[in-house]
């Protein structure tokens, strides 16, 4: 495994300047790789590894996926925001990958890509495929102050017409012309990017004891971005289930409230915290 690392990037829109990303030529997962290096190196918030060779990519429920090398980047990176020295209370953090996601959404919408946020961690094409997927697992440190999240990122560069799947697309496709960034670029830009909007919700819910939900100014930039309230949707629950309805909101950090299909007996909305959803008749920006 061969690695660069880049001289450090300038500092993004937060309280100190991101550490260096380290980039590698080839990597199994982007997520290893960075948590082997916090438990080496400390929790820096913002620490970040990226390549766009990755050959055993963690995905949702255990799943590994890679791709041809150079057609995705790869990029995790760690988050753990200390608004005012205080580091963020747990209750927050299922937060950040939505966040992130939301964030992601926003930078491709600069290049031309007109993207949006599946719940809970899709970031979609307008016609529903899907451009780049998000994970993020918790990080404990040894120090003291309490946990991270590393939140991985999958984006989809340049299949070359060839997308590994049918619900896939990439950045070549819906682009603006010249605007399919070099890897390494983007993952600067993403990281710098997420780093940013991640210190500006952890200053908003600064002093928050408990679960913020969707009503909260805080994440307002994630609704924004998010196609899945307001449709109809199905979802695949963890151990068989299934539900389908109307998504209403976002309740206590995170989920999504689902109100049943008429005619169901159960009146109040669901709280989904974590499934597979599928957005029903079409997608919300679908021929805009």
């Amino acid at each position: 495994m061969q690695e660069h690392v880049p001289a450090a990037p300038s500092p993004a829109a937060s309280a100190a300047p991101a550490p260096p990303l380290t980039w590698l030529e080839s990597v199994g997962s982007t997520q290893d790789d960075l948590l082997a290096r916090l438990d080496r190196e400390g929790h820096r918030h913002g620490a970040a590894v990226a390549t766009a060779d990755q050959t055993a990519g963690r995905g949702r429920h255990t799943r590994v996926w890679s791709t041809p090398p150079g057609t995705a980047l790869a990029l995790s990176v760690h988050l753990r925001p200390e608004p005012a020295g205080v580091p963020l209370a747990p209750v927050h953090l299922s937060w950040l990958s939505l966040v992130a996601a939301a964030t992601i959404a926003e930078r491709l919408g600069t290049r031309g890509v007109a993207a949006h946020v599946k719940w809970p961690n899709d970031v979609l094409a307008p016609d529903g495929r899907k451009l780049c997927g998000v994970l993020g697992s918790v990080s404990r440190a040894a120090d003291g102050k309490g946990p991270g999240v590393v939140v991985g990122m999958g984006v989809n560069l340049d299949h070359r017409g060839a997308a590994p799947v049918p619900t896939a697309t990439d950045l070549a496709e819906w682009a603006d012309a010249g605007q399919v960034p070099e890897p390494r670029v983007l993952a600067e830009e993403l990281r710098d990017a997420v780093v940013a909007s991640v210190d500006r919700f952890a200053a908003a819910v600064a002093g928050e004891a408990e679960p913020v939900d969707g009503d909260h100014p805080a994440v307002a930039p994630v609704l924004r971005r998010l196609s899945t309230v307001g449709r109809e949707i199905r979802a695949e629950l963890p151990g068989g289930d299934t539900l389908e309805g109307t998504a209403v909101g976002l309740g206590r950090g995170g989920t999504l409230l689902v109100r049943p299909l008429a005619g169901s007996r159960e009146t109040l909305p669901a709280e989904i915290s974590a499934g597979d959803v599928v957005h029903l008749r079409g997608d919300v920006l679908r021929g805009r």
